[in-house]
């Protein structure tokens, strides 16, 4: 045996070098961490954690509850509850991983959705927050300085608003030198204090000031289109009320930790406090500003208040002191330290931060609108990562072990049952007249013009998106009868369309809704013969030996567009809505007997036929297939073939005249524009032009883009939350008027949160899914 050449006398000299360039880096990377905003230092306890969240909440939006409680009580309570419980969740998140904690809330989104998806999802989300309030703090506190001044002295000469903007950000430009979380305890500690003693100030003065004479508390706008828009708007101040959540795993990161005592315990004390005192800033200042000024309350309700003037100028100095920029400075210096390579200097943060202060005032300056500045940022960055991305985060992150599939088909069946019968209510509200179609019934509602602008779009994307999706179905379904009976044979999928359409290039010609009624009568038998052989098959083949109950998609990302896919596709079997005004013009009419009563029970035997074909689908078809089932359950079934093949030609009937069911429509609006607007000659030439042109496009998107699974949901979510689970409502508010806090009124404003959350969330995985089809897929195939 040969010996070992002993090492080079220089090895261990060489080792001792790579040690030490390892100690110099990691040495100089803890100076760069320390340098930064949020840091590793973990030297506080659960009361600084509860002012500091009293800070990032209780700022200036609460002044403007008053003037935002057009969408009233309910929302103000429901929004904390949801608020609490997400906050939770990012406190519960920020140890998840044992040894780690994540200081920032991107951070967080990159372990939840992968290093480059998670900070291209949080970041430009945090900062539209960040950076927003910011600039409606310059707003505020130069209007509180104003107002200060005004009140004052009230005999001295007038001076711009944009000169006390610019006198408050003087303070800006010296406070925000302080470095990081820590040396700003004092300022958050002065600024929760301050926040509780503005609304204190706010709501015992209006108290003290009583009920005004011409109180009102209807909506201000004379207009429906001015009511719309002002409830909109005023969703958007409340939701800039809860704001804290995107600084308070940053806050989090100052807290003590020990395996023993995690920092969640403290944390989670500190937002409970806060969370308690920021209920008795809003219910107060909200419910008593609006009481005694009502609808005529302004955006900053110390602005309604004139006396005493002592206190409403200390209340309007208080309003002053708060700041919000630490986590965009955060940002900013990292990116510029750590990846633009910049030495971490005083002078890097002297230009850095002063450049910030310096946009955020000439933002201030230039759009000092503080009403609608909270409306328009509360609405497009405060909803995402308040409501919503916290709860994304943690389905992807806890992976809880059962789906909310269940409850989600159940609740679209309540809910669009109830708005179904708000729609056959409202077809005869009007005396001696009737809206037999759903646009008629917007502008009764909207107005003229602005009931056609929302009703039609909305209308006629899902009616041609329902049109588009069945064309899919009926040629899938004939493709999978003729790969069962002749499966040695393949034949594109195009062609499999192209025989489908030929039926409707005839039955299109069927002039009005009373002539499709034996085809509609053939496609409700079909629809639930061919359920009852899916989940008959489906309890047949048993529970598959691989079945998986989990989310099918092996990465984060996937789960969530999947999840926001299937929102979309149980919007999507709640389509009928868009032609219920026009099937109840069908029926007989008298004042003894309105339509709605026979309507009425038609529609509930049809509920009643849909649970009976949707539930036992989705429940037995899931259970035996899991998450490897199709997105149309009868091409995962084979045998046996003879009913296979008849569930799908089933299926191919059930469309044929469901096609025509929602053309009909479509029929009706284009031929009403062409003969009464421009004066084309009602003949059979138009109407066989017209209709063939349409199926001839139905078919030609349909042989494009042959994606059934994310047709669904892109069309589900982008079309028929609107048209089935809000819009009945919103019609219902503005036509009846329901009396405020009622069961009525709070059931269409949970129905239009719901359905609003739907139409946002549910196209985005469908239109993923269509692009990842289509990578693979050859046009035309």
């Amino acid at each position: 045996m040969g010996t070992q050449q002993p090492p080079p006398s220089d090895y261990n000299g060489d080792n001792m070098n790579n040690n030490n360039t390892l100690d110099e880096k990691s040495a100089k990377q803890k100076a760069i961490d320390d340098w930064l905003p949020i840091n590793s230092s973990r030297s506080r306890k659960w009361w600084f954690s509860a002012f500091h969240n009293v800070t990032a909440m209780v700022g200036a939006g609460v002044l403007s509850l008053p003037y935002a409680l057009g969408p009233g009580v309910f929302i103000l309570v429901f929004s904390w509850i949801v608020t609490l419980y997400t906050l939770w969740q990012m406190v519960e998140m920020h140890e998840i991983v044992p040894g780690k904690r994540f200081d920032r809330y991107h951070e967080l989104g990159q372990y939840a959705f992968g290093e480059k998806l998670g900070l291209y999802i949080v970041v430009p989300q945090q900062l539209i927050v960040e950076v927003s309030l910011c600039i409606v703090y310059m707003v505020t506190g130069g209007q509180s300085l104003k107002k200060f001044h005004d009140t004052v002295c009230s005999s001295c000469k007038s001076i711009k608003l944009t000169y006390f903007i610019m006198i408050f950000a003087t303070a800006q430009f010296v406070l925000s030198h302080l470095p990081n979380f820590d040396s700003i305890s004092g300022v958050s500690l002065a600024a929760a204090v301050m926040s509780v003693s503005y609304s204190t100030i706010a709501w015992s003065a209006s108290l003290a000031k009583g009920v005004q004479e011409d109180v009102q508390y209807g909506y201000k706008a004379t207009t429906t289109a001015g009511t719309v828009f002002g409830f909109l708007s005023g969703l958007g101040d409340v939701a800039f009320a809860y704001s804290g959540h995107n600084v308070v795993l940053e806050i989090q990161a100052t807290i003590q930790s020990t395996p023993e005592r995690p920092s969640k315990g403290p944390m989670w004390k500190g937002v409970v406090v806060a969370y308690i005192i920021i209920a008795l800033c809003y219910f107060p200042v909200a419910l008593i500003g609006y009481w005694m000024f009502g609808n005529s309350v302004r955006d900053n309700i110390l602005i309604s208040l004139e006396k005493p003037a002592w206190l409403i100028a200390m209340a309007n100095m208080f309003v002053v002191v708060h700041v919000y920029a630490m986590p965009v400075f955060d940002m900013m210096e990292t990116l510029l330290v750590k990846k633009l390579d910049f030495n971490p200097t005083r002078t890097l943060r002297f230009i850095v931060r002063n450049a910030y202060v310096a946009f955020t005032m000439f933002i201030g300056i230039t759009f000092p609108f503080f009403g609608g500045l909270l409306g328009f940022f509360g609405g497009l960055a405060y909803a995402p990562t308040t409501y919503y991305l916290p709860c994304v985060i943690w389905l992807i992150v806890m992976k809880p072990r059962r789906g909310p599939g269940v409850v989600i088909l159940i609740l679209s069946w309540l809910i669009t049952l109830y708005t179904l019968w708000q729609m056959v209510e409202m077809h005869e509200m009007v005396p001696g007249k009737r809206f037999d179609r759903y646009h008629e019934l917007g502008q009764h509602a909207f107005g003229e013009k602005l009931g056609l602008y929302i009703v039609v779009p909305q209308q006629l994307i899902c009616e041609v998106g329902v049109d588009i999706v069945y064309m899919v179905t009926g040629g899938k379904s004939l493709e999978k009868i003729h790969s069962l009976v002749v499966p040695h044979k393949h034949i594109k999928t195009t062609y499999f369309i192209m025989i489908f359409a030929s039926v409707h290039f005839i039955l299109a010609h069927l002039p009005n809704f009373n002539s499709i009624s034996g085809v509609s009568l053939a496609a409700a038998v079909m629809s639930l013969t061919y359920s009852t052989i899916a989940w008959t098959a489906s309890v047949h083949k048993g529970v598959q030996s691989d079945v998986e109950y989990g989310y099918k998609a092996s990465t984060a990302t996937g789960t969530v567009f999947n999840f926001l896919t299937a929102l979309g596709d149980v919007a999507f079997a709640y389509a009928g809505h868009n032609v219920v005004l026009e099937i109840q013009a069908t029926i007989p009419s008298t004042p003894e007997k309105p339509s709605k009563g026979p309507m009425w029970r038609g529609v509930v035997i049809a509920y009643i036929v849909v649970a009976l074909c949707y539930f036992p689908v989705a429940l037995i078809g899931y259970y035996m297939f899991g998450n490897n089932v199709e997105d149309n359950i009868l091409i995962s079934l084979e045998k046996p073939t003879w009913l296979i093949v008849a569930a799908n030609m089933f299926v191919v009937i059930h469309v044929i005249g469901s096609y025509q069911l929602y053309a009909m429509p479509v029929f009706d609006m284009i031929e009403t524009v062409l003969v009464k607007k421009m004066h084309f000659r009602p003949t059979r030439t138009l109407r066989f032009i017209v209709r063939n042109f349409y199926v001839a496009a139905t078919m030609f998107v349909a042989i494009t883009f042959p994606f059934f699974g994310g047709l669904l949901g892109f069309f589900g979510g982008f079309a028929f939350a609107p048209t089935t689970y809000f819009l009945p409502c919103i019609m219902w508010l503005a036509i009846y008027k329901p009396k405020k806090f009622s069961l009525s009124w709070c059931t269409n404003w949970i129905c239009i949160i719901l359905g609003l959350l739907l139409m946002t969330l549910s196209p985005i995985g469908g239109l993923r899914n269509i692009i990842i089809n289509a990578k693979d897929y050859h046009f035309y195939s």
